[in-house]
């Protein structure tokens, strides 16, 4: 067993909980990636109606459902902060603006952003674990990002696909946000994988995503072989308070693959400008020891 060294320097991004960790892949495994899959055809809905909200749903994902811009139902529906829609909650999809000259305007074409880090782990009851990061290269903040792995077979058959949300809301310009996606039935072995950004939208300056926050004095080391342990303060380095906080910690192997992630709770649900909230957090650990890990946070500012 390899044993992280004591002092570990972290990785600080500024700007759920999901636990990872198992035992890599056998060694019969060599992934290659695949050709993305092109981009659906979107169907305009003719006539005005009301969709009521359901679980998992976004508004892009509802935009492109319908054919029509995730802004329109914005407008709409006096939307400002997409993340806060709520289950059951009912939405008038606005008739498509046509013109005899010009076509419908498309749902926005997602912003250039990659897949690394990526990390395939098998879970003790036999689920399998894809995680990495999605990097925005861009220069503006990205949020509706949604990414899909699908696996495949030698031959290019498709095994198995699922899709997933980034474990933050918003990826910052020239930074990038873990995800995990599971797959709880997936092939015993597969040759190759496809690993792609299907959606994401700049953000816009007008929402309550709040990013000045600044994680310090952090500390990270091996409790045994199976646990991890982060701590260290959160600062809101902004002039405006700020809710709904959510830390994110990343970690991290020898080969800089993702091998754990996990949201700390933390002891405040308000943080005020230039206050500070102490945090913990413990990831859980059966494959690649931490070597590295990084923490971000993010919330919304309050009205």
């Amino acid at each position: 067993m390899i044993t992280p060294a004591p002092e570990v320097t972290p990785v600080v991004v500024v700007p759920t909980a999901t636990l990872l960790a198992t035992k890599p892949p056998p060694p019969t495994f060599t992934p290659a990636p695949a050709t993305p899959a092109p981009t659906p055809t979107l169907t305009l809905t003719p006539t005005p109606i009301v969709y009521q909200i359901q679980s998992g749903d976004t508004l892009l994902a509802i935009a492109a459902e319908f054919g029509i811009p995730a802004e329109a139902i914005q407008e709409a529906n006096g939307i400002i902060d997409p993340r806060r829609l709520q289950i059951g909650q009912a939405l008038i999809i606005p008739h498509p603006e046509t013109d005899a000259e010009q076509p419908p305007t498309p749902t926005p074409t997602p912003p250039p952003m990659t897949i690394r880090k990526l990390n395939f782990q098998r879970t003790p009851t036999g689920g399998l674990w894809a995680s990495g990061e999605i990097h925005n290269p861009g220069s503006d903040p990205v949020s509706e990002v949604m990414v899909q792995i699908s696996l495949f077979d030698g031959d290019g058959q498709m095994l198995a696909s699922e899709s997933a949300y980034p474990q933050l809301d918003v990826v910052p310009p020239g930074q990038a946000v873990s995800f995990a996606i599971l797959f709880s039935n997936p092939p015993r072995e597969f040759a190759q994988y496809q690993a792609v950004v299907l959606a994401g939208v700049p953000t816009s300056p007008n929402t309550r995503y709040y990013l000045d926050l600044v994680a310090s004095d952090l500390q990270g080391r091996a409790v045994d072989a199976a646990r991890y342990r982060v701590k260290g303060d959160l600062q809101n380095a902004g002039t405006s308070d700020v809710e709904g906080l959510r830390l994110l910690v990343t970690a991290y192997d020898d080969q800089d693959r993702v091998v754990a992630v996990r949201q700390a709770d933390l002891s405040v649900s308000v943080l005020r400008s230039a206050a500070t909230t102490p945090f913990e957090v413990e990831l859980t650990l059966t494959g690649s020891p931490v070597v590295t890990f990084s923490v971000q946070a993010q919330g919304l500012r309050m009205e």
